[in-house]
């Protein structure tokens, strides 16, 4: 008898702990039951893109390096990104031509002007104390002409490494891109394997994903293949390894860089990758946000752009840009300078952080940094220039400690606006990449989920859109509306509640985003 009444007061104080702990630090509302929605969504984040050797120095010489990236991630976290993707890391080549990092020595090892195997880790442990992803460009297309591989297979037929390579009629070996980049061979199982080696490597290291360079040049050597053929066997070639990679991690994110502006040419690739960079999306902001070209069409096409990739992979992330480093910066453009220049660069990063899928953002970009292209001239003495500009040293200010100066000054690249002179300025272009960024992330509608529908009313002026993530165990619909015009408009809208603005009537180059009821989400749209 005794033992069963210790039995009942044993689950009777159960009972009672059980009830005390549904509240919340000792008052009365209950424990919050939101889902971990970024953990649900892997594959959703906001990326800020660096080029290391541009971003931060840590030991004076001149060149951006691992450590400085390491010093300077709370001003990344700040800013409101999520996750980061580094250009190529790994050893390179020393000369003036190679600084992009593109032509691979050793996939195995840090490029050593960036630091060392132990600053790579410590940047991914600092990163993830901070929630940041660490995604690398991950270049198999082509090694270098000095990498070991190579070096043993021009030797001739009898070296292991020959057929790692394509060769040519002429016996030389394939190249889809000049300057010592000779392409692999992706037909042969070991070059295959040796990738999933790599990439296995990598994700031990803690690497969250890969972006994979000139992804629509896979096969363009392939001599059995005509250029149709060649394009599928490139999307399965990356499921393949995406398959691979996903049984060590299931969250590693699968973005590829296939440079067309039609977006037909990538809907087939997301058969292979988690993610495709939307040139086309990207276009379309430079156009009609910049150049004022056709603005009612702006939604209802990117709509259109992203409902054909559905097909492919209903869980479709298309990563999201208006700058990169392949292309001239987006302050650059003629579209962004003149009289309305800063507002529409503005409203180019509030449309772009607003939209579905993972953002990029450029480093430099939200100071509104410039950069351009020349055509291989050495004004300076450094060396030719080509797109060098395109990726200068990030402007912290003077007299900031990690200032990088690996490239000289030439025609106004490094001048304008600073971190040090935008981040206290409330009507800077920092100011609003950093309140959208965090609008985004703090917004379940607008940070996950790739629902997107145009608003009903539309117009030359005013593009706005629906956009909704559900799960179990949470909902929520947003309407963003975008003025794209020097007027103020007001809208006439059911509303639940202000998220970014505080009236209906929106400012010039201003964006409303308005918390609505879902289950009326047919009235919007």
């Amino acid at each position: 008898m005794k033992k069963l009444i210790n039995l009942m007061i044993i689950a009777l104080l159960s009972v009672l702990l059980i009830a005390c702990d549904t509240t919340s630090g000792g008052g009365n509302e209950p424990i919050d039951q939101t889902p971990d929605l970024r953990a649900l969504n892997p594959r959703n984040d906001i990326y800020y893109q660096v080029f290391i050797r541009s971003f931060a120095d840590s030991d004076g010489d001149g060149v951006g390096d691992i450590n400085g990236l390491t010093a300077n991630l709370d001003y990344i976290k700040d800013l409101g990104a999520t996750a980061i993707w580094m250009l190529p890391f790994n050893e390179t080549d020393t000369d003036w031509n190679s600084y992009h990092g593109y032509r691979i020595k050793d996939y195995y090892k840090v490029n050593p002007e960036y630091g060392t195997m132990e600053d790579l880790e410590n940047l991914i442990e600092e990163a993830n104390k901070l929630d940041i992803k660490i995604v690398m460009d991950l270049v198999i297309n082509h090694t270098s002409d000095t990498h070991p591989w190579f070096m043993s297979a021009k030797e001739g037929v009898n070296s292991p490494y020959r057929d790692w390579y394509i060769w040519t009629a002429a016996n030389t070996a394939f190249e889809s891109f000049a300057g010592g980049m000779k392409d692999l061979n992706l037909n042969n199982p070991d070059v295959v394997q040796e990738i999933k080696d790599i990439m296995a490597f990598w994700v031990d290291k803690g690497i969250h994903g890969f972006r994979f360079d000139a992804a629509k040049h896979l096969f363009l050597g392939d001599p059995g293949s005509q250029p149709a053929q060649a394009q599928a066997k490139n999307y399965t070639f990356l499921k393949n390894l995406k398959d691979y990679v996903k049984t060590i991690n299931p969250d590693v994110f699968f973005v590829g860089e296939v440079f067309e502006y039609e977006y037909v040419a990538y809907n087939q690739y997301y058969i292979g990758l988690d993610s495709l960079f939307d040139f086309y999306a990207a276009a379309q902001i430079w156009g009609k946000i910049g150049g004022g070209n056709q603005i009612y069409q702006l939604v209802s096409n990117i709509e259109k752009s992203f409902n054909t990739y559905k097909p492919y992979d209903t869980n479709y992330v298309p990563s999201i840009f208006i700058s990169n480093h392949d292309i001239d910066r987006i302050a650059s453009r003629n579209e962004f300078n003149g009289a309305n220049g800063l507002n529409k660069l503005k409203m180019a990063a509030q449309f772009m952080l607003t939209l579905p899928g993972s953002p990029h953002i450029y480093y430099g970009d939200e100071i509104g940094m410039k950069g351009v292209a020349y055509g291989g001239e050495n004004p300076n003495g450094q060396g030719a220039i080509w797109d060098q500009y395109r990726r200068a040293p990030f402007l912290w200010g003077a007299s900031n400690q990690y200032q990088t100066d690996w490239l000289m000054p030439y025609n106004g690249s490094n001048q304008g606006a600073t971190v040090a002179s935008s981040i206290n300025d409330s009507n800077s272009l920092y100011t609003t990449y950093k309140t959208f960024a965090n609008i985004r992330k703090d917004t379940p509608a607008l940070m996950y989920g790739n629902y997107m529908k145009a608003w009903k009313d539309n117009s030359s002026f005013l593009q706005g859109f629906v956009r909704q993530y559900s799960t179990t165990g949470f909902s929520q619909t947003v309407l963003v509306i975008h003025n794209i015009s020097d007027t103020a408009r007001s809208v006439d809208v059911e509303y639940l509640d202000y998220i970014y603005g505080n009236s209906l009537t929106i400012p010039a180059w201003g964006t409303l985003v308005l918390e609505i009821d879902g289950s009326k989400v047919n009235n919007y749209i």
